[in-house]
């Protein structure tokens, strides 16, 4: 897929809206993002073109296998991101707004040591509270 951070936005959103509702629509994703049906039409026409998603006979929006895994690995990149910034005390409206930012920013190596790191912190906290 060749990279675009809207596209990744709209294939988490496709993400989590699947898993919350289990089907999604075109007005869906408009109204979850706060964006016009036009735009989203776009976007889905770019994303059915790089065989990201594929749309059913009533009109759901399906992410592929590629889709999946790209939505999966940013929506970690968000959650993880998200997670860290409210644990050093910034509110969790600007940790999700400077997260979306972020996700798309960070390689995947750097990804994989703040993983780490986060996990190691979470399991030192949790022998200390032992």
């Amino acid at each position: 897929m060749k990279k675009s951070s809207s596209l990744e936005d709209y294939m988490k959103c496709i993400l989590v809206l699947s898993k919350k509702n289990g089907t999604v629509r075109s007005v869906d994703v408009a109204e979850n993002m706060g964006i016009t049906k036009p735009s989203v039409s776009n976007a889905m026409k770019k994303l059915r073109e790089q065989g990201m998603i594929r749309v059913g006979d009533e009109g759901n929006i399906i992410l592929t296998e590629e889709g999946r895994v790209i939505a999966e690995k940013v929506y970690g990149k968000h959650s993880l991101l998200s997670k860290l910034l409210r644990t050093v005390g910034v509110n969790k409206d600007t940790a999700d707004r400077e997260a979306c930012a972020m996700e798309h920013a960070i390689s995947d190596d750097t990804f994989e040591c703040l993983e780490e790191y986060m996990n190691k912190s979470m399991q030192t906290r949790v022998e200390e509270d032992l």
